[in-house]
């Protein structure tokens, strides 16, 4: 993480996972708040505060467009970026790369299931597989632990178990304090709209209203 608090807005619907990943985020240093309120989200934040903006799928396409060239217009440095899934662990990983930048040397090869880790120096290494099941109201999480140990120098492969599904998974392969998210495999292709039940009912309402202020603790 840099010496600054990055302060980062989460955009998405289920509740869980809002709340969750802004609680992950303050713990790792990063001033963190989230909403699925869509239709107040420049009412109820200043684009001038924010540094990064993750939106969920479930965010309907002209209204993002609309936030998006507000929030440019506003605060032209702001960063947007689509959030790579409905789960605490997956955002939060996420933000850490896009915050602290990549950690180095993580690749992923697809035939043989593995992610591997080059090392110039030993490092703790946490790797992590993540995917969603895509259960209504919420899809639910699931997190496999590949990896949790000091490496030395070199390079490493850490294999992907034959369980962890094919499509719609990442890993967060963590070396120290920097954090790398890599896709294990294609996307799954969306669900048509009112096919599965009919519309989702509403979500619980989020828009928290945490002070910016840096939260002070760090995970390690």
């Amino acid at each position: 993480m840099t010496d600054r608090t990055t302060r980062v807005l989460v955009v998405g619907r289920s509740a869980r996972a809002l709340t969750e990943t802004v609680s992950m985020l303050r713990a790792r240093g990063i001033a963190a708040n989230a909403t699925n309120q869509f239709d107040r989200v420049l009412e109820d934040y200043d684009a001038r505060d924010l540094d990064l903006v993750l939106f969920g799928g479930q965010v309907p396409p002209p209204l993002r467009e609309h936030l998006e060239a507000e929030m440019l217009r506003r605060h032209p440095d702001v960063q947007l970026r689509s959030g790579l899934g409905g789960m605490a662990p997956l955002l939060t990983a996420q933000v850490e790369e896009l915050v602290g930048g990549p950690a180095p040397g993580v690749e992923h090869d697809a035939e043989t299931r593995e992610l591997r880790v080059t090392l110039t120096a030993p490092a703790h290494v946490t790797a992590t597989a993540l995917w969603t099941v895509p259960v209504p109201p919420d899809p639910v999480p699931h997190t496999v632990a590949l990896l949790d140990t000091t490496l030395p120098a070199g390079r490493h492969a850490i294999p992907v178990p034959r369980d962890v599904p094919a499509q719609g998974t990442f890993a967060a392969v963590r070396v120290d304090d920097r954090t790398s998210v890599v896709r294990l495999g294609a996307a799954p292709r969306p669900a048509a709209r009112g096919t599965a039940g009919g519309a989702l009912p509403a979500p619980a309402p989020v828009s928290t209203r945490l002070p910016w202020e840096a939260p002070g603790s760090r995970a390690s």
